[in-house]
């Protein structure tokens, strides 16, 4: 085999032996191949585990409810798997759809999995993907964070998603699916050049002729990831060493401990208070104001000139340097 399927699991080890676990299935290879390594890992295991397969249903091609049911049926034979299929209800707007579709996507697997209790979602993002990740947000001018790509383990709401399969390209995938008799669909979406992935995806041969190949681009991420968990390591050092005060709605901390402080640790914190006590999306997703006006802010405090209070992000930022104070409380909520 082009790889070994244990180690894809290895690090994961503690989120296999306990409760039920969910993995995401389009039917594609990829996330056959998925699905086919848990099954055989929960089973090598010994373990009571039910793998939940999710399937949702977009509703954007005439075929996808066939192809839903497709992949039950596929499923149907491994014993210990539950298949569901989700179905995407409501307005589907063109502009931005594979965007929204993917935040629904996300929406409908949190919910089943909340639901049921059930605390890990695997995904089939592979190095390929990892790569194009990388390129679409070094075009849409992300920073360290940003071309870290993605993570093995990510928080999303009640949930845990977990990538075990970053490190292995989709050409693995492919031909593990061959050789092991699994089948899969493929989606004609993958080759619409309307979609900036697509559009990436068949440049590759260009891009690899000047050395940037999918394992290059996905070791790069790699690397940038390693430097990020320094620094929000730092980060929650700098915090609790400068804060002086916290509750529900407001956090103080030593405003000269900052004024002498890098400015990426100040920029991460800022960032992190946004995400306490900003506002809140539908749901309880914390969005803070855009990685500019977080910038210009922190540039402000950091200045020798006096700060002057302000309100961003439904947060309030004022300066007590009496006290030697700088001051985060939540917005108070507007009335009528």
């Amino acid at each position: 085999m082009p790889f070994s399927w244990d180690d894809c699991f290895v690090s994961l080890a503690d989120v296999l032996s306990g409760s039920d676990i969910a993995v995401a299935v389009s039917g594609g290879p990829d996330s056959m191949a998925l699905a086919a390594l848990l099954f055989r890992w929960c089973k090598k295991q010994g373990s009571k585990i039910t793998l939940h397969a999710l399937t949702v249903d977009h509703g954007l091609r005439a075929e996808s409810k066939a192809e839903a049911a497709q992949v039950g049926k596929w499923l149907s034979d491994w014993p210990g798997v539950k298949h569901h299929v989700l179905a995407w209800q409501g307005e589907k707007r063109e502009a931005r759809i594979q965007e929204e579709a993917r935040a629904a996507r996300y929406k409908l697997m949190e919910e089943y999995c909340r639901e049921r209790g059930i605390k890990n979602l695997f995904l089939a993002h592979h190095q390929d993907d990892q790569a194009e990740t990388f390129l679409l947000r070094l075009a849409a001018g992300s920073g360290l964070d940003g071309l870290a790509g993605m993570a093995i383990r990510q928080p999303y709401k009640s949930i845990i998603l977990l990538r075990p399969l970053l490190d292995i390209p989709k050409a693995d995938l492919v031909a593990f699916c061959r050789a092991e008799n699994i089948p899969f669909v493929d989606d004609p979406s993958n080759h619409k050049d309307r979609f900036a992935r697509v559009r990436l995806r068949n440049s590759v041969e260009v891009l690899e002729r000047e050395g940037l190949s999918s394992k290059r681009l996905a070791t790069t991420s790699r690397r940038l990831a390693r430097v990020r968990d320094m620094l929000e390591a730092e980060t929650d050092k700098f915090m609790v060493s400068t804060q002086v005060n916290k509750n529900t709605n407001r956090i103080d901390f030593t405003y000269s401990s900052w004024r002498d402080a890098y400015k990426e640790l100040v920029f991460r914190s800022v960032k992190r208070i946004f995400q306490n006590l900003g506002l809140q999306e539908d749901g309880g997703q914390p969005y803070g104001p855009r990685t500019e006006r977080i910038e210009v802010l922190v540039t402000d405090i950091l200045k020798s000139d006096p700060f002057r209070k302000r309100t961003l992000g439904g947060v309030v930022i004022v300066v007590d340097e009496k006290n030697d104070l700088i001051i985060f409380t939540k917005e108070a909520p507007k009335k009528g």
